[in-house]
């Protein structure tokens, strides 16, 4: 069974370059959601116009998701902990 090359038709590449921008325009209507606590730390934020405030937001939800990434990467357990917590020797006696 021998696979036929790619040989695309008229009507087959119009659809495709008709489709092209419509994609491209989907994709660009979608709405970043921010979280909760983007919109309560831009909230916090005094002297910022409604512009200025909504790309805070925007910044500090685009700022989350790696960080969520982070925190979700979860190590096996045999993992030694990178360093460990020795109590300073109190100076009261």
């Amino acid at each position: 069974m021998s696979r036929r090359p790619f040989d695309p038709r008229r009507r087959a590449l119009s659809r495709i370059l008709l489709a092209w921008p419509l994609a491209a325009l989907a994709a660009a209507d979608e709405k970043q959601e921010s979280s909760p606590r983007a919109g309560c730390l831009a909230a916090t934020e005094p002297g910022l116009s409604a512009e200025e405030r909504t790309r805070l937001e925007k910044s500090i939800a685009e700022g989350e998701k790696p960080l969520a990434a982070i925190r979700d990467f979860t190590l096996p357990p045999d993992v030694a902990p990178s360093l460990r917590f020795e109590a300073m020797k109190s100076k009261r006696r």
